[in-house]
Formats: structure tokens, C-alpha cells, sequence
């Protein structure tokens, strides 16, 4: 079995990095994945990646797509994830510039401007966010905000985050990840700072890579109107993170954040096969 190997492409948003396989055949049908994705998600003795994408046939949607984080977890979906998935899509006939897709957390629609891609979310509804919740800790801040964007977010606005080290925002983003009282689930953790009523700057912790990663684009979604909602920005804000800039726009009315959209680059870096020592 896979004696030619199994094809694939490797792609990145903003640095967020994934393996992608087409799907739509069943070839992956035959394997465990959560163990496969685990083996060629390792850097240094396999392809690397953050995350690892299934696009499958779909019978509400142009197509599906099946998220993996690295540590083998299926996720609900990525944002970054998403605008990668869509440009590869259209790349192999699957879809036209303007598709949608379907995910665990729902469908989604996306188009394609050349390298760049925006991806239209859900609303975002107001009752079900938790703002200014506090938090007794030795973190950057006692209050937190929390919201499903897709996926679970902790928001939480610090100042001078790029001045955070790299040790100290993997403990504090490792802690809040596995407080199970606060958050069964898990969680993302995003630390942003406001730069202006136009420009956040933000890092992410994410859960199911378990370390920060250049880019989420559902965090990025999930500051951008958790600050919109407190007053701190426009509703058309740019996201600065460390793989590169995403922008997010959206609509608020008293009951939701309506028109959600998150944009930004979608690279097609290699494609190959990944073959057997992969995921020995």
C-alpha cells in the first residue's frame, strides 16, 4: 500500500504551516489517522507542520474540510487553515474562486484574489461571549475574554507583547491551556496588544500544536471583535503577527458580530509525496 506514496502539498498563511491531501478518493480512508498525522507533522525527521488537512467530497458544500492538529486532534477548524484549504481547492479543480466549505464548526464561504484569500465566518454571537472575566494568576493581565470563533479563545490585552519572551508566553500559554476547571475543552490562548483604533499586535498559543505559532487566524478573528466589542478598535482592524499581517472586518449590531471576515496571504510552498518513512 502507498508504494508511489501519498500525494500532497505543503501551504502556509501568514507562517502557519500544513500538509495537505486531497481526500476526495478515500485514500487516507485506510489509516489511523490521528497516529499518522502525529508522525508527519514532526519536525526534523518528517514533512513539519502545524496542522494537517483532509479536503473530502461534501453534499451541502463544494467541499470538506478535515483539520488535524499536530498532536493528532481532529479540530472543529482553522482559520488560517481555511484560506490555505480554499486556495488549494481551486488549485485542483475542486472549487471555483468563490466556494464554500464544510467544517465541524459549520460552513463557510471563501474567495480567492489571486494569493490572497478571505474567508467569511459565522456570526459571532454577543450572548455567547464571556468578557472581563478575571483570573488569579502571575500572567500579563487579570482579566480575560473568552469566545468560540470556530474554535475556543481566551483573549487577553497586554501591553508590549512582542517584548514578551518566547519561554515566558509558552508558560503562561501552556497554564491556560490545561486549566480544566476554567476551561474543560482546552483552549487558545491569545495575547494582544492595541497599537491603534486600526492595528492590533498578537500572539498565539494554540492549543492542539502546544506552542505559539507565527499565526492564528481564528485567534486573530476572535481579538479583532472581542476589541471591537469593548470599544478599543474599528470595526476594519489589521491583525500583526509574527508571520505576517491579516485583516479582519465585521459588522456589530446589539445582538452579534455579523460579516466576519478574515483575510490574508495563502502560499503554496511544495508538493511531493510523503512517502513511507514519514510516518515510521
Amino acid at each position: 500500500m502507498f508504494e508511489r506514496g501519498i500525494p500532497f502539498k505543503k501551504m502556509n498563511g501568514c507562517g502557519n504551516d500544513f500538509i495537505v491531501v486531497d481526500n476526495r478518493d478515500g485514500l487516507l480512508n485506510v489509516v489511523a489517522l490521528s497516529a499518522f498525522v502525529q508522525k508527519v507533522c514532526r519536525r526534523g525527521t518528517s514533512i513539519g507542520a502545524d496542522g494537517f488537512m483532509l479536503l473530502e467530497n461534501s453534499n451541502i458544500a463544494d467541499f470538506k474540510m478535515r483539520y488535524f492538529n499536530a498532536d493528532g486532534s481532529e479540530g472543529e477548524m482553522c482559520g488560517n487553515g481555511a484560506r490555505c484549504i480554499s486556495r488549494f481547492a481551486y488549485h485542483i479543480g475542486a472549487a471555483k474562486t468563490k466556494m464554500s466549505f464544510e467544517t465541524m464548526a459549520g460552513i463557510y464561504q471563501a474567495e480567492l484574489n489571486q494569493n490572497d484569500v478571505k474567508v467569511k465566518f459565522p456570526d459571532v454571537q454577543l450572548q455567547a461571549l464571556k468578557l472581563n472575566q478575571p483570573y488569579e494568576w502571575d500572567g500579563p493581565s487579570g482579566v480575560y475574554h473568552y469566545g468560540v470563533v470556530g474554535v475556543p479563545h481566551t483573549v487577553w490585552f497586554v501591553e508590549n507583547v512582542l517584548a514578551i519572551a518566547d519561554d515566558q508566553l509558552r508558560e503562561w500559554g501552556r497554564m491556560v491551556r490545561n486549566d480544566q476547571q476554567q476551561f474543560p475543552n482546552g483552549t487558545n490562548v491569545n495575547f494582544v496588544e492595541r497599537i491603534d483604533r486600526q492595528t492590533l499586535s498578537i500572539r498565539t498559543y494554540e492549543r492542539g500544536v502546544e506552542a505559539e505559532t507565527y499565526a492564528c487566524g481564528s485567534g486573530s478573528t476572535a481579538a479583532a471583535v472581542i476589541a471591537g466589542i469593548l470599544g478599543h478598535v474599528d470595526t476594519s482592524v489589521n491583525l500583526l503577527t509574527r508571520g505576517g499581517p491579516l485583516k479582519i472586518s465585521y459588522h456589530l449590531t446589539d445582538y452579534a458580530a455579523e460579516s466576519v471576515y478574515l483575510e490574508g496571504n495563502s502560499k503554496l510552498v511544495a508538493e511531493g509525496h510523503l512517502l513511507p518513512d514519514a510516518w515510521t
